[in-house]
Order: C-alpha cells, then structure tokens, then sequence
C-alpha cells in the first residue's frame, strides 16, 4: 500500500471533512427555518485490505446524510397535536355558547322568566285591570321571542361550525394530494429502495409539515415504507398509499343530522376521531345541538303547562269564533292525529253563554282513548260540538278545528278538561307552537286580550286559572322529569360554566403537554448553534490533520526519490 495509499487515505479524510462542514453549514444556515429537521453526517471505516500477516485500514467512507429524528416521539407530538386542535376548538365552541346565552345584561332568558312570572304575580291582584292583562300578554310574547331568538342564534352557531365541513375537506385533499406527490418524489431522489444512504432531506421536511398539519383535522397514523414513501390512514381506511391519495367530500348525512365527510372512491364515511373535525361534528351535535333540543324540551313543556291551565279557562268575554292552532289527521284515532302531545282518556266542558257572560248551557264532550276501534278521532271530537245547540263546529281544508256561536248575542268558553285535548289542539290557550322553533302568543289574545283566561268557574268567578299560572316557571312538571321549565334552564347555564372551565382546563392540560414533547423533539431535530460550532471545529482540525498526513507522505516521497 505504501505512501500512495497512505496519500489516498488522508484525502479520503479530506473528502468527508469537507462533506461534514457543508452538512453543518446546511444547519446554521437553517437554524431558523420551521420545520426544519438537523442534518447529520453517517461515515464509517473503509474495507480493510490484508498485505501479508497484516490487515491494514484504507480510511474513511461518507455514507449517508441522514435526518437526525426520533420517529416514536414524533408520533406521539402528532398525536398531541391532533388533541390539542380538538380541545382548542371546542373551547372555542364553549365560548361562543356561553356568550350566547349571557344573561349579564338582564335580557336573557332567565330573566325573561321573572318578568313574565311577576306579570302574571300582578295580574292575580288586580284581574279586572285592563293593563295588566295586556302587559301579561306582551311579556309572554317577550318571552316567546326571546326563546325563538336564542335558538336561531344557537342554530346559526351551529350552522357555522356546520359550513366549515367542506373547507376541511378541501384542505385535506391538498395535504394528501401533496404528499402522496412527495412520496413520489422523495421514492425518486432516495433511489426507491431500502439501501438508500440519505434522505432527500428538504422534501421529508415538508412532507413532515404536511402531515403534522393534517393531523391537525383528524388523527392519522402513518407508516413509512422501505421506498421512503408514507402510507397515511384514517381510522381504517387510507388517504395515502405511495403516489396515490383518496380524495373526501362533505355532504348532508341525514343520519348525521348535518355534514359528513365522506371518501369519494368508496362513498363511505370516514372514521373521523380527534382534531377539528370530531371537534367541529361534537360542537355540533353536542355543544349546540344538546343546548337546542334542551330549549326545545324546555319550550315544549312551558307551552303545554300554561296551555293546559289556560285552556280550561275563562277570560271576561266569549268566543264568537275560534280556530285550533294545531292541525291534524281528523278521521284517524287520537293516539295517530299529530297533535302537539296525545290526549288521555277523559272529557273536556263546553259552555254556551249569553251576551253578558252568564252560562246558558254546559255541555261534557268525551274523550275516548282506550286503544279500540271506538276511540276518538278529530272528526268525532267535532260531530259532538256540532251537535250542541247555538255552535257550530267543522273541520277546515287544512286539518284545523273550526268552532262558531250560531248567533252574535250568544258565545262558548270552555271548561275542565281531564283529557288534555284542548292544549293538545291549541283550543284557548295562551301559546301555540310546539317548541322553541315557532313560540308565540295566541293571535286570538293578542287582538282581544279579554280572552285571556282567568277564572274556572265561568266569566268573572274567581281567579283559579291565575293562581295555577302563578309561579308556573318555578314549579317540578312531568314533562321534565320533576323539574321546572326556570331549573332546566338554569341548570343547563350552570352545566355550561362547568363544561367551559373543564374544557378550557383540558386545552391547557394538552397545550402543556403538547409544548414539552416539541422541546423534547426539538432539542433532537432542532439546529443547536454550539453543537454544531463544535462540529465544525471538530472536522476542521480532521482536514488540517488528513492535509498534514499528505504533506508529511508527500516529503517522505521526495526523500525517496532523492535516494
């Protein structure tokens, strides 16, 4: 081997000093550059050649330049990312619902409860008062459009979140469509095999943004190929394989009540978990959608409280006409009709009065709900109101009941009802509507408050009817479970502020934890200025040395040639 190979040894030392110093040039040069990952030079001993008894060394060989990385924890700061997207998000959707049901400026709906309450507080005091009886009326219309404007707020929330569907959609596709093309790409430069010796560095760093950015939508779980390509998986269905990707829309899913990102190839839904995609269906359908059916619930049983209450009742006139607010399926039994709610077997009163109120006749009209062909329908129900001398009763086009005195000096009230048809119907009642979707006062009371019921009795005897209505908000209704339409409301505030401080506790639970695996991944991946200075010292004085080792061969040769 000799000074010749003595010669080639050292510049093999020079080659890799000088590769090594343009690696940790390429570092410096990206200390600040984000997502970039460290570079770092692999060499290793060259093959060892045998001249006579003795194995000689032939040098040093470049390798490989490789990225400097660890995959498991990279994984797992994906995965804290993708949590950490996700609880973001629904702190966001918390926020957003808590401002919307603030009650801090005394207009909100719990204090629209005290008002329409006290309303009729001072109603029961003075029930021939003119003023109060419109004032009872106009806080109940309040009320009713305060509920109607909370849930539309509420669905515009929800429809917000709702619409930002198809914007992730398209975002993912552009995330997978380019990855699956750097795949290609790095598979390319990286020869495609399992013997590659370096990465192709400034490719695998954007490819990493991209699905760190991805799992910011959803959690994925990659998986690395002998190729250099990654395979990108959803659930159990792939978005990415080697070059290829699968593309997602966002549709309507009625099963989902709302969007649904869906694979094109399969037309089947994608198993979405974590990130701002599960964020975005449960602020949806949990946050905002549980927050409306609790409104609707809540609506739902204050109409059928206060209209049961008001329909058996009496205001200080008659009626001359009346239509129900409900329409139905009038040949059909009552259990089938599509009322409000379904009336129980019973009897409801009718009374014929005279001009000044005083009852003429009473007439107990039956409700017949035993399960057998004989039970009541609409149409039933109306015949036995026909037949009461001085009305007139009949079934319109549309499904509604229809009920006329037969003579202008003449009128109807209506009495106890054991049924419950009359609030079913929406026969003299106070609201119509089934829920906080379409809330509002009766028409019929708000031309002529005078209908507003009052007494039990008959016109003018008494003020039972007030007295049931009084504290009405306040008190336990089997249609919520034992608790009051104001509890229900009140609790749900209270299980709000519960669930935005624990969420808000969980997004800076993960925003920590999140933070101390990227400090732990960067004090890996990240450029390390002292590290790297000793580096270059390092592979500057291994190329002073290897030049030294030629300078000091290349004498002895001269000494050699001057023999």
């Amino acid at each position: 081997m000799g000074l010749f190979g003595t010669i080639q040894q050292a510049k093999g030392g020079l080659d890799v000093a000088q590769i090594g110093l343009q690696v940790v040039g390429n570092n410096v040069a990206n200390t600040n550059t984000p997502g970039y990952i460290r570079q770092q030079l692999q060499q290793s001993s060259s093959v060892s050649v045998r001249e006579g008894n003795l194995i000689k060394g032939t040098g040093v060989l470049p390798t490989g330049i490789v990225q400097v990385v660890d995959e498991a924890l990279a994984e797992r700061m994906m995965n804290a990312k993708t949590a950490l997207t996700g609880a973001e998000a629904l702190e966001k959707a918390y926020n957003q619902l808590e401002e919307l049901s603030s009650d801090l400026d005394n207009t909100g709906l719990s204090q629209q409860f005290s008002q329409f309450n006290n309303a009729i507080h001072e109603l029961s005091a003075q029930p021939g008062d003119a003023s109060l009886r419109e004032f009872v009326i106009l806080q109940g219309e309040t009320l009713a459009t305060n509920l109607r404007r909370t849930r539309q707020n509420a669905i515009d929330q929800q429809s917000t979140w709702d619409g930002d569907f198809k914007e992730m959609a398209n975002e993912m596709n552009r995330l997978t469509e380019r990855i699956a093309s750097l795949n290609l790409e790095i598979s390319t430069i990286e020869g495609g095999g399992g013997l590659r010796s370096s990465d192709a560095t400034g490719l695998r760093d954007q490819r990493y943004r991209d699905l760190e950015e991805l799992s910011t939508y959803v959690q994925i779980n990659y998986q690395e190929q002998e190729s250099g390509a990654v395979n990108v998986f959803v659930g159990g269905d792939y978005l990415v394989s080697n070059s290829t990707h699968r593309e997602v829309f966002s549709d309507y899913s009625e099963s989902a009540g709302g969007q649904e990102i869906r694979i094109i190839e399969t037309d089947s839904p994608l198993q979405v978990t974590g990130g701002k995609l599960a964020a975005s269906i449960e602020a949806r359908d949990g946050v905002f959608g549980e927050y409306i059916e609790n409104l609707d619930n809540m609506s739902a049983a204050l109409i059928r409280a206060v209209n049961t209450a008001h329909s058996q009742g009496q205001g200080r006139v008659g009626y001359q006409t009346l239509a129900s607010s409900f329409n139905g399926e009038s040949g059909v039994p009552l259990a089938s009709a599509g009322l409000t709610f379904v009336p129980d077997n019973g009897t409801f009163d009718m009374n014929v009065v005279d001009a000044k109120g005083e009852i003429v006749s009473t007439h107990q009209i039956a409700i017949r709900r035993l399960g057998q062909v004989t039970d009541s329908s609409i149409n039933s129900i109306v015949n036995d109101v026909d037949a009461i001398d001085g009305i007139s009763a009949k079934v319109t086009s549309d499904g509604r009941i229809h009920i006329d005195a037969d003579s202008p000096t003449a009128g109807f009230t209506f009495g106890e009802d054991t049924s419950g048809f009359l609030a079913a119907a929406g026969i003299n009642t106070f609201f119509v509507g089934k829920s906080a979707v379409d809330i509002d006062v009766s028409s019929q009371l708000k031309e002529n408050s005078n209908l507003l019921a009052i007494s039990s009795s008959g016109i003018g005897e008494d003020t039972d009817v007030l007295t049931t209505l009084v504290d009405l908000v306040d008190r336990p209704l089997d249609q919520l479970d034992g608790r009051s339409v104001r509890g229900v409301y009140e609790g749900t505030l209270a299980s709000l502020g519960q669930k935005v401080s624990l969420q808000s506790s969980e997004a800076e639970g993960l925003k920590n934890f999140h933070a101390t695996l990227e400090s732990q991944h960067l004090s890996i991946t990240g450029v390390n200025i002292d590290e790297e200075s000793i580096k270059m010292i390092a592979y500057q004085r291994a190329f002073q040395a290897s030049s030294k080792v030629i300078s000091t061969a290349a004498e002895m040769l001269d000494i050699l040639m001057t023999l």
